[in-house]
């Protein structure tokens, strides 16, 4: 599994809004998952502050990329690209977990 770690900063709400309702079919239909969610995000360290913070997660990059590249998602890409600032950071191989 791969999670990405999702900053948005939203520079037009209504866009945004109908970005969320209309991309978000895309993920499952390409066997990705969103884990968590915030809007309500109170900056400890650091000097940039976010609307939404969300972790996706995926199968595979592959199938993350598959999703990103498509045709299902070209149009939301678009909206997307108006309608917020977004950071996306892939995230991997956790070396904190450790297995009994």
């Amino acid at each position: 599994m791969v999670q990405y770690l999702i900053l948005v900063k939203i520079t037009d709400h209504a866009l945004f809004a109908r970005y969320i309702q209309g991309s978000r079919q895309t993920i499952a239909q390409f066997g990705g998952r969103v884990v968590f969610h915030s809007t309500e995000n109170a900056l400890t360290l650091g000097s940039s502050s976010w609307d939404i913070v969300a972790i996706q997660e995926w199968p595979s990059t592959d199938a993350f990329d598959r999703r990103w590249n498509s045709e299902e998602y070209k149009p939301w890409a678009e909206i997307r690209d108006t309608a917020a600032v977004m950071t996306i950071i892939q995230c991997q191989n956790n070396i904190f977990h450790q297995s009994d």
